[in-house]
């Protein structure tokens, strides 16, 4: 099998050595002289592994890797980063960007030819589905800047819902705050029927809802205590009224850091409605995020115990 490799290097001089060498190896290259010409190419033509040079005019090699990672048809493609850069920093920003390897420039670049059969090697044990676009249909560079500007906005929103879930944990922190906050800032987002926020105390849970006025509440808090047990948080300190509720496309995400379950986030669309991709990612990250706000709360807890001298505050479960 030839692999595909898409070469993205804006010196005329290094494009021809690296691709010479490369073909040597028995690869077929694809060559690009720039970070939007090589986005264009790999989208119209998804090869099996990127190279890139990082200091690029235009487009540089961490944007070129991080719009790669987040875009649904080139997200699984191996990223090389080979650079004359080989500080910390720099190592650093590669590998946050996404990049599979981040090398420098050697002579003869025998770890580019290692790094690239290596990722060779995994992607085939792991191969990925590739969406077959419209062959008459090639993208342009204003598309591929219209790519790069949608994702980046998507990052900077993704960043303001982080640093909005942070800064619940910013006041005074108690479980009705993080609650209130919580519902505050996903209503400000999503349109919801129902939400429910499950805390894991220890030998019990608390659960805190916030539902319209059509559905059961009941029935409700029974739903969610049902998934709460099935995710392996314990069962829920006050009693839970029954009721039949069984919403359709509901969204669990599991509250977890460092192999704890601390809690569970469950949202509820109202009938007939889908959450989109986007909506469901909101709340995977929302969830993933109160995982340091829950152990803030647990740690401020077992700090108000230890100077009472008493066993485990439990919290009041009033509703809000």
């Amino acid at each position: 099998m030839s692999f595909r490799l898409l070469l993205i290097e804006d010196s005329p001089t290094q494009l021809l050595t690296i691709a010479k060498t490369l073909q040597g190896e028995g690869y077929s290259v694809i060559e690009a002289r720039n970070g939007a010409e090589g986005l264009a190419r790999a989208y119209n033509e998804l090869p099996d592994l990127i190279i890139s040079d990082v200091v690029m005019t235009g487009i540089n090699g961490y944007q070129l890797c991080r719009l790669v990672k987040n875009d649904p048809d080139l997200g699984q493609t191996p990223v090389i980063l080979l650079t004359k850069l080989d500080g910390s920093v720099d190592r650093f920003w590669g590998f946050k960007s996404g990049a599979d390897r981040y090398i420098p420039k050697e002579p003869g670049f025998s770890s580019l030819i290692k790094a690239t059969k290596e990722l060779l090697e995994e992607a085939t044990l792991k191969p990925r589905l590739r969406i077959i676009g419209e062959p008459s249909k090639t993208l342009t560079g204003e598309d591929v800047n219209n790519r790069l500007n949608q994702l980046l906005e998507r990052l900077l929103f993704e960043a303001t819902i982080v640093d909005e879930v942070r800064r619940i944990a910013e006041d005074i922190l108690d479980l009705d705050s993080v609650t209130e906050k919580l519902i505050e800032l996903l209503s400000s987002i999503l349109d919801y029927q129902a939400l429910g926020l499950v805390i894991n105390q220890g030998k019990s849970s608390v659960l805190r809802v916030d539902a319209s006025a059509k559905v059961d509440e009941g029935a409700l808090r029974s739903y969610i205590a049902k998934i709460a047990l099935q995710l392996g948080l314990p069962p829920l300190k006050d009693e839970v009224l029954r009721g039949h509720y069984m919403p359709e496309n509901a969204l669990t995400q599991p509250i977890d850091i460092t192999g704890q379950r601390l809690g569970l986030l469950v949202v509820v669309p109202y009938p007939q409605q889908i959450f989109k991709p986007g909506d469901q990612k909101v709340v995977r990250l929302i969830g993933e995020q109160l995982s340091v706000v829950l152990r803030l709360l647990e740690l401020k807890g077992r700090q108000i115990a230890s100077s009472s001298g008493a066993g485990r505050p439990e919290i009041m479960n009033n509703k809000l």
